[in-house]
């Protein structure tokens, strides 16, 4: 008889809900129940980000099938998210 040998894949957690902070911040809940900061200022360098500045659209933000997202249609992987916030206590 064969065994069967199955590897894990990490994967990220998906996002759940997001709250937009101050200073281009977003607060995310993932689906691991984490609650993590995610500070969006780096990116506001790359061409695709630079509408983020406005505190209106900023404001837009929300999640899609696990996916954060604006009104503009601009969106962060769930990954990226994940890897490059800080745990809030």
């Amino acid at each position: 008889m064969e065994e069967l040998i199955t590897g894990s894949r990490d994967l990220s957690p998906d996002a759940v809900s997001v709250t937009p902070l101050g200073n281009r911040v977003l607060r995310v809940r993932f689906s691991n129940g984490e609650l993590r900061d995610f500070d969006v200022n780096p990116l506001l360098s790359r061409k695709c980000f630079r509408p983020l500045e406005s505190d209106v659209l900023f404001q837009t933000a929300r999640v899609s099938y696990g996916v954060v997202t604006w009104a503009n249609g601009v969106d962060i992987d769930p990954e990226w998210l994940y890897e490059d916030s800080i745990p809030v206590d």
